[in-house]
C-alpha cells in the first residue's frame, strides 16, 4: 500500500540533492497557463517525478480530461484541489481525440468519435494519493498556489487520449530560466518539509 510518510521522504531525498539534468526538463505552461512543472527525478520520459505548481486558480475542464500514456502515481502536497474524472457509458457525450504530443515528435490531436461518459468529481485533501492506469480520463482543478506530485510508473503504450473540444499548444510548454527552477525548487521543499515534519511531532 502507498503510504504518504514513505512518499514525501523519497520525493524530499530528489529535493534536497537535485540533478541538474532532470531540473532542466522543467516546463512552465504545461497542459494550460499558469501551470509550472518541476522536474526533481528521472531523465527519461515516462519514468519522471514531477511536482505540479498552479501559478494562478485552474477552473474545471480549464485543462480537457485526458489519458495519459503510463501509469502515475499523484500526490497532494498543498491547496485545495478537485480531481476529475470521466468514466465510459454515462449520459455525457464528449468529442474524443487520438493524441501524438508535439514534444514527442507527435502532430497533435486527431478527432475519433465521440464516447459518452459519466463524469465524477471529489476532492483530493493534502497527503492524498491516487493510482491511476492508462485507461482513466482525468483533469484537476484548483486554487492557485495548489501542489502536486506526478510519478510516471512506465511507458505502456505510445498514445494518450483527450476528451473534450481541441485545444492549442501555442504558448504552451515553454523553457523557464533557471531562477524560475531554483525558485519552485525551493518551494515545494518547503512545503514537503512542513508535512514532514507535522509527522515527526506525533
Amino acid at each position: 500500500m502507498d503510504k504518504l510518510i514513505n512518499i514525501l521522504s523519497s520525493i524530499n531525498d530528489l529535493l534536497c540533492n537535485p540533478k541538474r539534468e532532470s531540473l532542466d526538463l522543467s516546463l512552465n505552461n504545461v497542459h494550460g497557463k499558469g501551470v509550472f512543472s518541476l522536474v526533481i527525478g528521472g531523465t527519461e520520459f515516462g519514468r519522471l517525478t514531477r511536482v505540479f505548481i498552479a501559478k494562478k486558480k485552474l477552473k474545471p475542464y480549464d485543462v480537457q480530461l485526458h489519458t495519459h500514456r503510463y501509469p502515475i502515481r499523484l500526490t497532494v502536497i498543498k491547496g485545495n484541489i478537485t480531481h476529475h474524472m470521466a468514466h465510459p457509458g454515462g449520459e455525457i457525450i464528449l468529442p474524443l481525440f487520438k493524441y501524438f504530443s508535439p514534444l514527442n515528435g507527435g502532430t497533435g490531436l486527431s478527432e475519433l468519435e465521440s464516447l459518452p461518459v459519466d463524469v465524477k468529481s471529489y476532492k483530493m485533501p493534502i497527503g492524498s494519493i491516487v493510482r491511476l492506469s492508462i485507461a482513466a480520463f482525468h483533469t484537476m482543478s484548483c486554487s492557485k498556489g495548489s501542489i502536486w506530485i506526478v510519478e510516471e510508473l512506465g511507458f505502456e503504450t505510445d498514445q494518450s487520449f483527450v476528451l473534450g473540444v481541441p485545444f492549442i499548444t501555442d504558448n504552451l510548454y515553454t523553457k523557464p530560466e533557471m531562477f524560475q527552477v531554483n525558485d519552485h525548487l525551493q518551494l515545494v521543499k518547503r512545503e514537503v518539509k512542513r508535512i514532514l515534519n507535522a509527522f515527526k511531532e506525533i
